[in-house]
């Protein structure tokens, strides 16, 4: 059946058609007016959000410019407040790396030993990414260590008796800290000729001028001395008072009291160690001190016609302990544990740090009003001094809180 429409339903169809079919346009003609231009004039291919736009090539060295100042600011700040200083040195690799993953709380500073000066004065070496990563991750500033090789005084004499070598090892040294975003760098050279005491202190405050202008530190490891004429010995080049005032802090290197080449005795015996801070509270301010405390203990084996020395990390000490079915002995005098056993006709004396000796030491710290410690090294410790250590942070925050923030 086919439907017969009136003229009046022609009329009104015709009117509807055109109606439909001019929507498209006006639709088209709505959006036109009511889009931003900038959302019509963007390829299709693109995706714009609230975002700010992408800085151009110009702008990109400044941003990375202000990342990396408030990176270096807020190592600043954890510095500066830290109460007491707690400064841990590594080696490098993942020796060590436990204890910063499980005890970065209880650190201030982690210091890794990874570069070194050669015979030419180049610097040598790098901090391996396991151990960037580690402090990266657990927010711990990193405050690398320069050596001269082997700790040889040829390398030490060669690099500060020429004032060029001395100018390319700090900028190659600052241009280190900017690209690693290292808080700045320990200077750890020693068996420096005695007669270069004056040298190294000049290139110290070089070196330091260099880093504090671009708001780096700067500090130094020194070894202890007991008086002010010590002609000879390992410790004559260090002028502590004119390298205390360039840096920001010395660590006291108060361990190796018995060495490896010398008879059996504490790693760092009790008075000798306060004999040590005497000496240095006198030219050196003690709020820019650290006690550098030994993590380790030390074998020596006697056979009647020689003498030899290895150097033992405490789980190692522990298990020897356990294997001999011994108990160590304590001296008093030295504030020390050791112990000695027999094989085959060789006499071996182990000496070594343990919780109680390092507890020992830590007390000094209030009683010398000491900046902090700097421990040497992660990976050889007594487990139970981090409980200790934790202990002694959280009462000096305390403490630090309830009589105000105070300067480095």
């Amino acid at each position: 059946m086919q439907l017969v429409l009136s003229s009046e339903h022609l009329k009104t169809r015709n009117l509807l058609t055109r109606y439909l079919n001019r929507t498209p346009l006006m639709i088209v003609s709505l959006l036109i007016v009511l889009l931003p231009a900038k959302f019509l004039t963007t390829p299709s291919d693109s995706i714009q959000t609230d975002q700010p736009a992408p800085a151009t090539q110009a702008d990109a060295p400044e941003a990375v410019q202000n990342s990396a100042e408030l990176t270096l600011k807020a190592m600043r700040e954890k510095v500066m407040t830290a109460n007491p200083l707690a400064l841990y040195y590594t080696t490098g690799g993942t020796f060590g790396l436990d204890s910063v993953e499980q005890h970065a709380s209880d650190m201030t500073i982690l210091a890794p030993q990874c570069y070194w000066l050669d015979q030419r004065g180049n610097i040598q070496g790098g901090i391996p990414s396991s151990t960037m990563d580690a402090a990266r991750q657990s927010g711990l500033p990193v405050m690398a260590l320069l050596y001269n090789q082997d700790f040889s005084r040829r390398v030490a004499t060669v690099l500060l008796h020429d004032r060029h070598i001395q100018k390319v090892v700090i900028s190659n040294l600052a241009e280190i800290a900017r690209k690693q975003d290292l808080l700045g760098f320990q200077l750890d050279l020693e068996n420096i000729d005695p007669g270069d005491i004056n040298l190294y202190t000049r290139f110290v405050h070089d070196a330091a001028k260099e880093f504090h202008h671009e708001g780096r530190m700067l500090s130094v490891a020194v070894v202890p001395r007991f008086l002010d004429s010590v002609p000879g010995q390992w410790a004559a080049a260090y002028d502590y008072s004119g390298l205390a005032h360039a840096t920001d802090f010395l660590t006291l290197m108060a361990y190796d009291n018995s060495g490896r080449l010398g008879r059996p005795g504490p790693i760092a015996g009790y008075n000798w160690v306060r004999n040590a801070l005497e000496y240095a509270r006198i030219h050196v301010p003690t709020d820019k001190l650290l006690l550098g405390i030994a993590l380790y203990g030390r074998e020596w084996r006697d056979d009647g016609s020689s003498l030899q020395a290895r150097t033992m990390p405490f789980p190692e000490t522990r298990a020897l302990l356990n294997r001999l079915s011994m108990t160590p002995r304590w001296d008093e005098r030295h504030r020390s544990p050791w112990f000695e056993y027999r094989t085959s006709g060789t006499v071996n004396r182990v000496w070594y740090e343990n919780a109680r000796s390092i507890q020992e030491k830590l007390r000094l710290l209030d009683q010398y009003r000491l900046r902090g410690f700097a421990a040497w090294r992660l990976g050889m410790e007594d487990p139970r001094i981090w409980s200790m250590v934790t202990a002694m942070r959280e009462s000096q925050t305390q403490a630090h809180d309830d009589r105000g923030v105070t300067g480095f």
